[in-house]
């Protein structure tokens, strides 16, 4: 089996502290592209880590994991992509994975926001494209990580590569941009969810299992899609910390164990807190939202009767898992505080 444990201090800020807005997990789409001969362009998008596959071809010649053109372009190519999430990027990630020989030199990104759900026809000949990534350099079977610095959402990408090749992987990392004006009040919203701007800020661990894995969109698919800590050989537990993508206030919590069998927690409990941190685990007196409660294997465990402090207004959750194991989503369905939806349309719209 291969773990999924990486160094978290040899990335940068961005893919460390935001969400990945792009990838077919949450959502993403390619529209179109200029060519895709040698592979397709929704390769880019894949949210599992590229793979090479030694001797495979196929009609047009050997199978590559990427998104993959024609030679001898005398320009560039180009895709244009709807990003699974809109909202405020801070950086990407271009991955050439494989591709040694026939990766483009040069990469550029241009951004659009439109909200219309427009044609593939209208964003190819639309003139509001907003370059956010000049013309940068790649380099063979390799990541790139550039940072963006902006404050605009967007909702749309076009991206370039010059003037011809293959890319394996492309990952956009921002703060995801929720429009609470569709919220009804008094409707209770899963604030921990990556889609309503949760991000998860820290944890003990997450040697098999991604610790993003636990906020991400449906339930999960394996026991590879969700978080999973290393076994204990000592004192301690595990535990995983999600900044709300509003404040709120507790009414309704899900603990799902899917697919964890023979490895998932004896037990879990939940803290909260209020903290304007933003990027870090918060320091201060955490609440206990949730008690020490039994969990069993391959289930979904919803409490809510269970809960305590539900008035209290809260901005990150703290999950506790006793003493490691495996989760597959944590859900934490709130009544969004008034001010947090004033704020969060006000970012909406600038």
């Amino acid at each position: 089996m291969v773990h999924t444990q990486v160094n978290l201090d040899s990335l940068p800020d961005f893919v460390k502290n935001y969400a990945e807005l792009l990838s077919d997990k949450v959502g993403g789409q390619v529209l179109s592209c200029s060519d895709q001969w040698f592979a397709p362009c929704v390769n880019l998008i894949s949210n599992v880590a590229p793979i090479w596959a030694e001797g495979k071809y196929v009609d047009t010649g050997k199978w590559m994991d990427g998104w993959e053109t024609r030679r001898h372009n005398p320009t560039y190519d180009w895709c244009i992509l709807r990003l699974g999430m809109s909202g405020v990027i801070k950086g990407f990630e271009i991955d050439t994975a494989f591709f040694t020989g026939n990766y483009p030199p040069f990469a550029s990104i241009e951004a659009i926001c439109d909200d219309s759900e427009p044609t593939a026809k209208k964003l190819e000949a639309s003139n509001e494209w907003f370059e956010v990534l000049a013309k940068s350099n790649l380099g063979p079977g390799c990541k790139q990580y550039f940072a963006i610095d902006s404050s605009k959402r967007w909702t749309h990408l076009r991206f370039k590569i010059y003037p011809d090749g293959g890319v394996a992987r492309l990952r956009v990392y921002g703060q995801v941009s929720k429009d609470w004006s569709l919220v009804i009040p008094g409707e209770l919203v899963d604030l921990a969810a990556i889609e309503n701007g949760g991000i998860v800020v820290g944890c003990s661990d997450m040697y098999f299992g991604n610790k993003n894995n636990i906020i991400m969109p449906g339930r999960s698919v394996n026991m590879g899609d969700g978080w999973e800590t290393k076994r204990r050989r000592g004192e301690g537990y595990d535990w995983l910390v999600v900044k709300l993508g509003a404040s709120g206030s507790v009414k309704r919590v899900e603990v799902d164990t899917n697919w964890f069998k023979g490895n998932f927690p004896t037990s879990c409990s939940i803290d909260g807190i209020y903290s304007d941190s933003e990027n870090d685990v918060p320091t201060g007196q955490w609440s206990e939202i949730l008690p020490n409660t039994a969990l069993t294997g391959h289930h979904r465990h919803l409490f809510q009767r269970e809960l305590k402090d539900t008035d209290k207004t809260l901005t990150h959750i703290r999950l506790n898992i006793y003493p490691d194991g495996g989760v597959s989503r944590l859900r934490i369905h709130c009544a969004p505080s008034q001010s947090a939806q004033v704020e969060n349309i006000r970012k909406i719209n600038m």
